[in-house]
This record gives C-alpha cells, sequence and structure tokens, in this order.
C-alpha cells in the first residue's frame, strides 16, 4: 500500500507528452492534406454550361490554366497578363516544357474574340494542346 506524505498537496501529475505528440500529428496530416493540390480557380469567370454533359477539359500533368474574364482580362496564376505578356510567357515555358497543356477558362459573357486571341497565341507559339474549359450541369 502506497501511503502518500502530506508535503505534497499539488495532486498527481498528468504526463501529457503523448497527447502533445497526437496533435501534432494530427496538424501536420492536416497540413498536408489540405495543401496537396492547389486548384486555380478564377471566382469572377462564369463558364458556359455544355448541353450534352460532357467534359470538354479532360486534361492532365503540365496544366497552365488562362483566365478570361467578361471585360476581357486575362488572368494566369492569380496576375493579370496583356496578350504580349502571355505569349512571351508562355512560349518561355513551353521551352522548358514541350509536353505543355493549356487550358482556357472563357467567361461566358465575353466576346469570342478574347478566346480566339489566346488561342492564336497558343498556336503559335507551339502549345501541343490547348482546351476549352465548359461547366456540366449534373
Amino acid at each position: 500500500m502506497r501511503i502518500r506524505s502530506r508535503d505534497n498537496d499539488q495532486g498527481e501529475i498528468i504526463n501529457i507528452s503523448s497527447m502533445i505528440d497526437v496533435m501534432f500529428i494530427l496538424i501536420i496530416f492536416f497540413l498536408v492534406t489540405t495543401t496537396f493540390k492547389e486548384e486555380e480557380v478564377d471566382h469572377l469567370v462564369k463558364l458556359p454550361v455544355e448541353s450534352r454533359n460532357q467534359s470538354l477539359t479532360q486534361t492532365a500533368g503540365n496544366l497552365i490554366k488562362v483566365n478570361i474574364r467578361d471585360n476581357g482580362s486575362m488572368v494566369v496564376m492569380g496576375q493579370k497578363v496583356s496578350e504580349d505578356e502571355l505569349s512571351k510567357w508562355m512560349k518561355e515555358e513551353v521551352e522548358k516544357k514541350p509536353e505543355l497543356k493549356v487550358l482556357v477558362r472563357c467567361d461566358k459573357e465575353s466576346k469570342h474574340l478574347y478566346l480566339a486571341n489566346v488561342m492564336s497565341i497558343c498556336r503559335h507559339v507551339g502549345v501541343p494542346e490547348a482546351n476549352i474549359a465548359v461547366r456540366t450541369e449534373k
């Protein structure tokens, strides 16, 4: 039988090192899983709806997303770019990665000219595959 000393009025000491280890592991797990894949989505671009519910965008791998807003401004990786800047930057990227793919997300209210210009830039700099994004209704 254990006899307690009357000098120790603090009570028992709880060892929480195991709980802290588990908490750190959980924090690391959530950090890794939430930053595993970052999707670039420009919420100002409203995609047109494809009536046959077939996705036109079945690309993976080295993918660049070009967002065209309704006013014609182009956004790549969160940065607004002009047509000249897009052409120069895309040419450099194609030289680095020849198998580069481009996904063009064009607002449904924008002019056809903006989409045609981006597709023309892709063809001019030698992008092997350029696709247009649409929204499918489920």
